[in-house]
């Protein structure tokens, strides 16, 4: 067999426009499919991601937040009302504890009268001098 253009059997040379469409595809219906899918996929990405965030949400107020911690409501009360009402807070009644309120008001007074809780002169800082550069002593 020789590697020249010869063939064992008979070439059937075909017209060159048969088995193709020679009509353009049609583009605006293409392009409109795509941008009719893409907008869709969008929409379908945004909505499922607002329901998992709303679904997220309320997971966790439920699980984690509205979560009843034993003993929490009894302590809560117990703050509040020992920030509301007078209170001794030993058994020999030396200590007293304040409301809040009345506690800051007398903080506020003795501010304004000028007393302080460390009894101290008011001061005003000294200078700085520069710092002197280090000496190396190894020369």
């Amino acid at each position: 067999m020789s590697h020249d253009s010869h063939y064992d059997h008979e070439v059937v040379k075909h017209d060159p426009k048969e088995g193709f469409d020679p009509t353009e595809p049609e583009a605006q219906r293409i392009t409109t499919f795509v941008v009719i899918s893409v907008v869709i996929l969008g929409v379908v990405i945004y909505a499922l991601q607002n329901y998992f965030d709303a679904e997220w949400g309320t997971a966790v107020d439920q699980k984690v937040l509205s979560a009843p911690v034993p003993g929490l409501r009894e302590l809560r009360s117990l703050e509040a009302w020992r920030m509301s009402h007078y209170e001794y807070t030993t058994e020999a009644k030396s200590e007293v504890r304040l409301p809040l309120d009345r506690a800051r008001e007398l903080v506020l007074e003795e501010a304004k009268a000028g007393k302080t809780f460390y009894p101290a002169k008011p001061t005003t800082p000294k200078a700085e001098a520069p710092a002197t550069p280090a000496v190396d002593v190894k020369k």
